[in-house]
């Protein structure tokens, strides 16, 4: 799981991406909120746990400007603000849930894996004859796996995650390879290798843009 966390208190942020990376779980901490639109992807994570007092942008603005882009990541806000105004502003905006600080870590996690479940679609149809859990991340042909590396199915999750959009290269390798330095030739030879798997090519190339898999 890939967490896109915004949190200004440096105590609260090594916990949160301390005890989450210890579960093998992938953190990506920001503590400016206009920093956190200039650079991340949101489209890339599996939830965002969003501070609403942040300098730059607040958490509520931040997802705000997430949201009237389309872009449907489940976030949690994770705050010490206790007032109704902020609660209802918090649902307002497109927020899925809202904690209040000092929180139990186990709870936020829990709360994390029922939105993450929640969003997911279990079965996905790709085509006539295939088809790809989301959840365990296998891809199925005629209801018989198909064999993929970790790598293919990083890739295949991450295309059906945003189906029917280009996901740009640099998001590819940036949620396959994690922070690895891989150029444009290694992720064509990755998608020409997950291609020779296939009967049938639904992964679509842009020239210059990315990739997609239509709904």
């Amino acid at each position: 799981m890939k967490i896109l966390l915004l949190e200004d208190d440096a105590i609260i942020a090594e916990q949160i991406k301390a005890y989450f990376e210890l579960c093998d779980h992938k953190v990506d901490l920001y503590d400016n909120g206009l920093s956190l639109v200039e650079h991340a992807n949101p489209a890339s994570y599996d939830i965002m746990l969003l501070d609403i007092n942040t300098p730059g942008l607040s958490g509520l603005e931040v997802l705000r400007e997430f949201r009237d882009l389309s872009i449907h990541t489940p976030a949690i806000f994770v705050t010490a603000m206790s007032d109704m105004q902020y609660l209802k502003e918090a649902y307002g905006t497109g927020g899925n849930d809202y904690v209040r600080k000092p929180f139990d870590i186990e709870e936020l996690e829990l709360r994390i894996e029922r939105l993450v479940k929640e969003n997911q679609t279990e079965r996905i149809s790709i085509t006539t004859h295939y088809t790809f859990d989301m959840q365990e991340e296998k891809l199925y042909h005629k209801e018989k796996e198909v064999h993929l590396n970790e790598k293919e199915r990083s890739l295949l999750y991450l295309l059906l995650k945003n189906r029917s959009n280009t996901v740009s290269k640099e998001m590819i390798k940036t949620y396959v390879w994690d922070d690895q330095d891989v150029c444009d030739n290694t992720l064509r030879t990755k998608i020409k290798k997950l291609r020779d798997k296939l009967d049938e090519n639904f992964i679509q190339s842009l020239r210059g843009a990315g990739y997609k898999i239509d709904a």
